[in-house]
């Protein structure tokens, strides 16, 4: 049963990730409202997720403070070495297309493969994570995989971006799209079918994820919010990463473990 609830759930946020992505082709200017106020809220949902709910659990589960520490740096790390080697662009590269500010290897058509290849690897991951916070309860699944919808969204968006400036045409962004997206489907198939069999695996794993979701929040996500020079604005701003946190602090309350 819950292996069905987590495979929806996934399913439901591979389709979802497209919208931003698809927006952008039809929509440009919904697209980049949708990005500029989500990548907020996503902050806070991220650095709550990882703070309220993975690395508590973690802890829990391995009983060793110093141990998830050392798990979460190397999610940071392992995040950082793969969007080194892969070229992860996020929303960013929307705002290089945007304003014409366009780095010679995103004119290359053979990024467009990279990108997709990297989506993929990094959807598979997302699923691995979704699956590692169901196996412990329901709750965590939940919030784990809002954590991973809010920063898919604007993701995808830079990627669609990225993929449109490649030369590919709109169908085959689609159909790319979807099949990265799908390899979630596989990573929690694999997570359910394989983490039980290692003792601790699945928190380990929740520990690195933390790191990783702190990773996108600090490094992909927060920058860009100082771009913003308005104050009202950037007041927005500072509710909407607040608010982020709430939601998944509230999520905790209404769905205890």
């Amino acid at each position: 049963m819950v292996l069905l609830i987590a495979l929806a759930v996934v399913f439901a946020i591979s389709l979802l990730g497209l919208t931003g992505g698809v927006l952008l082709i039809y929509r440009e200017k919904w697209a980049k409202l949708i990005s500029k106020y989500l990548i907020t809220f996503a902050i806070g949902a991220l650095f709550g997720v990882a703070f309220l709910d993975l690395l508590p659990e973690a802890v829990g589960t391995i009983q060793s403070v110093e141990n998830v520490l050392i798990y979460s740096l190397v999610g940071i790390l392992v995040f950082y070495l793969l969007e080194k080697t892969l070229l992860w662009y996020h929303h960013h590269s929307v705002e290089h297309i945007w304003h014409g500010k366009h780095p010679p290897e995103e004119k290359a058509h053979p990024v467009g493969y990279l990108i997709t290849f990297g989506d993929a690897l990094h959807n598979f991951i997302d699923g691995l994570v979704i699956a590692a916070g169901f196996l412990i309860d329901i709750r965590l699944g939940i919030t784990t995989s809002l954590a991973v919808l809010f920063h898919e969204l604007p993701q995808e968006i830079g990627e669609f971006a990225i993929l449109l400036h490649a030369k590919f045409s709109r169908a085959k962004i689609i159909l790319y799209s979807l099949a990265a997206q799908m390899t979630a489907v596989i990573g929690v198939l694999v997570g359910f079918f394989y983490l039980p069999l290692f003792e601790n695996l699945g928190a380990i794993l929740l520990a690195i994820a933390a790191g990783g979701f702190i990773y996108i929040a600090a490094t992909d996500l927060l920058p860009e919010t100082h771009r913003e020079r308005s104050l009202t604005k950037s007041l927005m701003q500072v509710i909407l990463l607040i608010l982020g946190v709430l939601a998944i602090w509230y999520i905790g309350q209404v769905f205890p473990e």
